[in-house]
């Protein structure tokens, strides 16, 4: 019986001791940061991938400070760059469009001029977009020392974000008529922009590497939710504790 507790006593011993080893203290740190944005779609058989996923770097800044010999909080400013995307696609016309008596109803082709049909059966569309989440969060973090220079570090909390969504659509008209150059080949393009904010759980895993007295290495990775979407942030960077 005295042989386990002693066991018992010195593993204790042995996870106590890198703690105090590794001691949290005031930090603030800066990391380059990776978005990787799954949102919900549909796939289509018949045409082309709508997504909106993509990748995208940015940068972070964080503060943060313990509460207690093994927990903290922090703050965490993320701004990342923007996700691109393009989508194209045609839609299907009305075969009895009269494109002869739209022009000439909008004065582009005088009474009596005969023309080809312009509007093709099949009208073909371009979307791009672009999209940036840019988050605010606040967390509560958990320090596990392995070792005298490494320790992990679980995060959990909430994301406050600011959602911003661009895009630009314009229609082609693939005949062209180079006789009567007043007529357009395409209609004018259409920008939209949206901005979402919300507020949603994020979790996240860190690796604190003691490099010196002061400096520590931190790599981790982040899981923020968001709208119909997930946000998947690895990052590395670098703290500095007071």
């Amino acid at each position: 019986m005295r042989r386990r507790f002693s066991i018992a006593l010195v593993l204790l011993l042995g996870l106590v001791g890198p703690s105090a080893a590794f001691a949290q203290s005031t930090y603030v740190g800066a990391a380059l940061v990776g978005d990787v944005l799954r949102t919900t779609h549909t796939d289509v058989s018949i045409g082309p991938d709508n997504s909106t996923d993509g990748e995208a770097i940015g940068f972070a800044l964080r503060v943060g400070t313990p509460l207690g010999s093994r927990w903290g909080i922090e703050l965490e400013f993320a701004r990342p760059g923007e996700i691109e995307s393009e989508f194209n696609g045609s839609i299907p016309l009305a075969s009895g469009i009269d494109s002869l008596a739209l022009l000439q109803s909008s004065r582009l082709v005088p009474p009596g001029v005969t023309l080809p049909q312009v509007f093709p059966p099949i009208l073909p569309y371009r979307l791009q977009s672009t999209q940036r989440h840019s988050t605010l969060s606040t967390s509560v973090w958990f320090n596990q020392s392995v070792s005298p220079r490494v320790s992990l570090v679980y995060l959990a909390g909430m994301g406050f974000y600011r959602a911003t969504y661009e895009s630009n659509s314009r229609f082609e008209i693939l005949p062209a008529l180079p006789a009567i150059s007043t007529i357009p080949t395409g209609f004018p393009s259409f920008t939209t922009k949206t901005v979402n904010y919300g507020v949603r759980p994020l979790v996240g895993f860190e690796v604190r590497i003691k490099l010196t007295e002061n400096a520590d290495l931190v790599p981790g990775i982040r899981l923020h939710g968001l709208e119909s979407a997930w946000l998947l942030r690895p990052a590395v960077g670098l703290a500095w504790n007071f």
